[in-house]
């Protein structure tokens, strides 16, 4: 049975309604799927996607950050990446469980909280790209 149109605009919705989400990675998944069971596992497989693209980004940014330290001889901005990777990690935790309870643990909850994990995943390598020279970028 593939989601009505009225389900998928709910579920959207809903999260915009709380102000917590973009809602972009759940309707991408509300588009792919045929059933509602078939969402979830549409969302871990989009955050396997977008964990695996920002810690490349992460990766691409403190070889690029290492190397400009060894250049100038001066220091700290590797370090500065490292802090920013785990504030980003510890909002991505905290704002995806205000999603969360957001729904008080009703239909649709968990799923909410994966695509806001996916969103907020997807932002974070965004926002590291212009931080990698373009010859140490992979295209994408």
């Amino acid at each position: 049975m593939k989601p009505t149109r009225l389900w998928i605009l709910g579920g959207a919705a809903a999260l915009l309604a709380h102000g917590v989400a973009s809602a972009a990675a759940l309707d991408e998944c509300y588009q792919r799927t045929q059933t509602r069971v078939e969402v979830t596992p549409c969302l871990q497989a989009a955050k396997k996607a977008a964990t695996d693209e920002m810690l490349e980004r992460v990766l691409a940014v403190e070889k690029s950050l290492a190397d400009l330290e060894q250049v100038t001889g001066r220091g700290g901005k590797v370090a500065a990446l490292k802090q920013s990777q785990r504030d980003f990690e510890r909002y991505l935790q905290s704002h995806c469980q205000v999603v969360l309870r957001a729904y008080d643990s009703g239909t649709g909850a968990g799923q909410a909280q994966l695509a806001c994990e996916v969103d907020l995943l997807r932002a974070r390598a965004a926002a590291l790209k212009p931080l990698v020279p373009e010859t140490n970028q992979t295209r994408k």
